[in-house]
């Protein structure tokens, strides 16, 4: 019976292993993909920080980026869509 109970053992191990959740994040998804938070009305830094936590970057800025208190008026992609993570998102700025 001991014979047994070795390879019984490891089926269950590599079943449970690949059962198992490959992750999540805040966001929501598979692990490799988040959601995209909403930035708009955010200034470029604070855009940057939130689009950082969720585990993107901020790709290109149109508008006036010398404008510390410009804020995001557009982002692509749009908010609440599933993107993988590192992706870039899009923004545009305007003065406030």
């Amino acid at each position: 019976m001991r014979h047994l109970a070795i390879p019984v053992l490891l089926v269950i191990a590599v079943l449970a292993v690949g059962c198992a959740p490959q992750g999540t994040n805040d966001g929501g998804g598979d692990g490799l993909h988040s959601i995209v938070p909403s930035v708009t009305g955010m200034t470029i830094s604070e855009a940057e920080a939130t689009l950082d936590d969720a585990g993107y970057v901020i790709g290109t800025i149109e508008g006036d980026i010398d404008d510390p208190e410009a804020v995001v008026i557009d982002q692509s992609p749009i908010a609440s869509t599933s993107h993988p993570w590192g992706a870039e998102v899009d923004i545009a700025v305007t003065a406030p």
